[in-house]
């Protein structure tokens, strides 16, 4: 089963659940506007009193956990999907793996309040329940936290209503070590006898040490190979603290040198906005049809099928100093050209969340991605222009 939230879709789900009839149920937009005969459409009711022991669930949205827990507050993946949601709880559940790392949650509201003095910078703050990068910012020193605490408040109060409060609450802040290393992003499930599965893998490009944008992730041979052991084994010692069974994640984790620690982990769903999709374009994967069917896919013939290109995805926001309401329209050709070879071009209805356009893409090496990390997004705006009266 399904829930579908987002406007942001991807066809490649779409056209599993047509084919393999998995029974779905559209919230918010979705909920009004799906008439695909096509698809198996469920009402509310329908859909959880069909739900059956052990019945494989996923969501585009982490507002799906919201209606998760109306109807089925006791079940297995509510309960667990809400642990997962609380990083502070993430945190104490993994302490004994990590008994070194330094972590504490405060209330917002005396969070300015705090001393500096007693916080072991560097450190990061983000609430403690979240979404994407909504609120997450580092702080080096003792002179930017006031000015990081100002703006994760901003942040908070413009996301306000954008999302359910299972999804981001800003009711507390989780202030935590500021973790060293590559970032790797993880697309995977545990199956019906709990044993995990990988489905995909991406490393995370930033601009500079205080980015914490979701602009650029990629994949290739060689991130595939630095990190796929430490992540299977971060997702069986995860088995070890919490039984799950038949249960999509998508985790982030930092590596350096030997030391390799969790950022997150994100319940119920793949990678957001589409980003799962860049597996299929990169090695073929349907990460889909995989967790939903059970099957494992065979990471050593992927390998060895790979060819040396790197295979990237790209997320293009109207940027935070324009108000999406002001922009007229968006020269989707033209930013298309900044890219070398184009896999897919995914324009997005702007007007709701800043997201305009996902595009995946294939370059030789990793010098084009490091220039569109620093790409301007404005010239390809054109404004509306304002009359006063």
């Amino acid at each position: 089963m399904i829930i579908l939230n987002e406007t942001i879709v991807s066809p490649i789900l779409l056209k599993v659940l047509e084919e393999q009839q998995i029974p779905v149920l559209g919230q918010g937009q979705w909920g009004e506007t799906i008439t695909s005969e096509k698809l198996n459409i469920q009402k509310d009711t329908e859909f959880f009193k069909s739900m059956e022991m052990d019945q494989r669930i996923l969501t585009n949205s982490e507002n799906g956990i919201t209606l998760l827990g109306h109807f089925q507050p006791n079940s297995n993946e509510y309960i667990w999907s809400k642990l997962l949601k609380d990083k502070s709880q993430v945190r104490n559940l993994t302490r004994s793996l990590y008994p070194d790392f330094h972590f504490q949650d405060i209330d917002l509201s005396i969070i300015s309040e705090l001393e500096k003095e007693h916080i072991p910078f560097p450190v990061v703050i983000k609430p403690n329940i979240g979404y994407s990068s909504v609120g997450v910012h580092k702080v080096k020193n003792e002179q930017e936290w006031d000015i990081a605490v100002s703006h994760l408040k901003q942040d908070l109060l413009l996301s306000d209503g954008l999302y359910d409060s299972d999804v981001v609450g800003s009711q507390t802040v989780l202030i935590e070590e500021w973790i060293q290393g590559e970032e790797y992003a993880i697309d995977g499930y545990y199956n019906q006898d709990g044993d995990p599965i990988i489905l995909n893998v991406f490393k995370r490009l930033f601009k500079d040490d205080y980015d914490t944008s979701d602009r650029i992730y990629y994949t290739s041979k060689i991130a595939i190979k630095e990190i796929y052991d430490d992540a299977l084994k971060f997702m069986k010692n995860i088995q070890t603290l919490l039984p799950l069974r038949n249960y999509p994640v998508h985790f982030e984790i930092r590596k350096k040198g030997n030391r390799v620690l969790p950022i997150e982990i994100n319940p119920l769903r793949f990678a957001g906005a589409g980003t799962t999709d860049l597996g299929y374009h990169a090695y073929g994967m349907n990460m889909y049809e995989h967790y939903f069917l059970g099957t494992k896919p065979d990471w050593n013939r992927i390998l060895e099928e790979m060819d040396d290109h790197v295979y990237s995805f790209f997320f293009a926001e109207v940027p935070l100093e324009i108000n999406p309401e002001e922009v007229a329209r968006i020269d989707h050709d033209g930013l298309q050209q900044e890219f070398e070879h184009v896999l897919e071009y995914r324009q997005l209805p702007f007007q709701n969340d800043r997201s305009m356009a996902i595009i995946f893409y294939r370059s030789e090496d990793l010098n084009k991605n490091l220039q569109l990390l620093h790409l301007d997004l404005i010239p390809y705006l054109t404004v509306k222009h304002l009359t006063f009266t």
